[in-house]
């Protein structure tokens, strides 16, 4: 069983990963400029002469971008700011508290509530697209739930391992081990990315139908 345990935990964790990229790749849809300028409200120095050379300050005010509000307007650096901080932040509490709670749960079912929970939150942050949501305190309050229960899959996955491995071999398994970090990234880039410019709210819904389901995998398999 330990090689099915080691490929079990890595697309497990990596699917938390591929879970955590979409907000990276989504930030562009979010806060973007497409508006199109009409005639008279820039003075064109050639016929050819494109959007994109006009200086900032002829440019239309926000209330005329594509943008997803409130993210349309002049202070979205800051707001997209503060959704990773608010997810950061959660996740590094969460941390804490979540290496205690899993010590006395069944790691089984302390996983598996982990992923169902991580795949609703990421797919509830896709559904304000869906659903025309524009409150910020929505995507903010989702980032920080999303952000706590995504903490209960390292401790989680580590322990699982380190039960079936000895010490002799652990440091090259976690070695080989660990590059589900970067297997998850790059599927979230891939899958956010096919879906960003189209429609952003399939690239939080889609990796959280993954993780969801990669949770009903581990409630079926994880010894």
């Amino acid at each position: 069983y330990r090689a099915f345990i080691f490929i079990l935990t890595f697309l497990l964790y990596a699917s938390f990963h591929l879970s955590r990229k979409p907000i990276s790749i989504v930030k562009g849809a979010l806060h973007r400029y497409c508006a199109a300028l009409n005639e008279g409200e820039v003075e064109f120095n050639s016929q050819n002469q494109k959007a994109a050379d006009i200086a900032p300050h002829q440019r239309p005010d926000n209330g005329t971008d594509c943008g997803w509000a409130p993210f349309d307007q002049d202070n979205y650096q800051q707001l997209l700011g503060a959704l990773d901080y608010s997810f950061l932040c959660a996740y590094a509490i969460g941390m804490y508290l979540s290496g205690i709670i899993g010590e006395r749960l069944p790691i089984r079912y302390y996983l598996t509530f982990g992923m169902l929970a991580s795949g609703a939150f990421t797919a509830l942050f896709g559904l304000g697209y869906f659903y025309n949501i524009h409150s910020f305190g929505f995507y903010v309050v989702t980032q920080i739930i999303n952000g706590l229960v995504q903490t209960t899959g390292w401790p989680s996955v580590v322990t699982c391992l380190s039960n079936w491995f000895g010490k002799g071999r652990r440091g090259l398994i976690m070695g080989v081990w660990n590059s589900h970090t970067s297997v998850g990234n790059i599927l979230g880039s891939l899958i956010a990315g096919y879906w960003v410019s189209t429609c952003w709210g399939l690239s939080f819904v889609v990796p959280g139908a993954i993780v969801a389901a990669m949770g009903i995998v581990c409630f079926l398999f994880l010894i």
